[in-house]
């Protein structure tokens, strides 16, 4: 992906739904240099600074997509620098160019936005296969900016939940009831940005479940 600096979120096997992990991040300032891609254009290695840089040593990078704004994907079935990934496991990432998006006053200045693309979600616990995003939405409030609503819709072992969130930054962390998100902005069109999130939710049955998703805003 030809932009320098790089944002990203970055979602960690060993997430939480009611904090973060020190291995779990968003930022709008990763240089370029620092991130590792394969051949396929997936990331392998995802750091904010040298510090905190993490790789996938060994496994399989799936759920892989993007089209030149981001790149998501999911690490499993391997390792990292710091432990083992099972096959039922994720480390989940967007990766993309950062937009800081400008404030528009007004009541009327909303960005609706729907799922582009997802990882599959993965319980933390790695007792259950990886489940499904049926669908996620959300509405930015650009006089802010600011997330009002977002929506995500998963299927996971015996779960079907719905996780509702409000009031959500459209940059950085942020902690509910609902869960734990990590959020950013992406692309080139303030007038149609990406939304990444990275989720962590409480779940019935299967525990914590982690992914990330991208949402296209207009």
């Amino acid at each position: 992906m030809s932009a320098d600096p790089l944002a990203f979120v970055y979602v960690p096997v060993d997430a939480s739904s009611s904090g973060f992990s020190s291995r779990a991040g968003a930022t709008a300032n990763a240089p370029a240099s620092l991130q590792a891609v394969t051949g396929e254009g997936a990331y392998k290695t995802i750091a904010g600074n040298t510090a905190s840089a993490l790789s996938l040593t060994a496994g399989v990078i799936t759920d892989v997509s993007g089209d030149g704004q981001y790149s998501i994907g999911r690490w499993t079935n391997g390792t990292t620098g710091i432990g083992t990934i099972s096959a039922n496991q994720g480390a989940h990432y967007v990766v993309g160019r950062p937009l800081a998006l400008a404030r528009v006053a007004g009541p009327t200045a909303t960005l609706s936005c729907t799922l582009k693309a997802a990882t599959l979600p993965t319980a933390v616990s790695g007792n259950f296969p990886a489940g499904k995003v049926n669908a996620a939405t959300a509405l930015i409030n650009l006089n802010g900016p600011l997330v009002d609503t977002l929506s995500i819709d998963l299927s996971i072992g015996s779960d079907h939940v719905t996780k509702a969130f409000s009031g959500v930054a459209v940059t950085g962390a942020n902690l509910s009831a609902s869960g734990a998100l990590l959020t950013e902005t992406m692309g080139t069109d303030q007038a149609a940005p990406y939304l990444s999130v990275g989720y962590t939710v409480a779940t019935p049955s299967s525990g914590d479940v982690a992914g990330t998703i991208v949402l296209k805003c207009q």
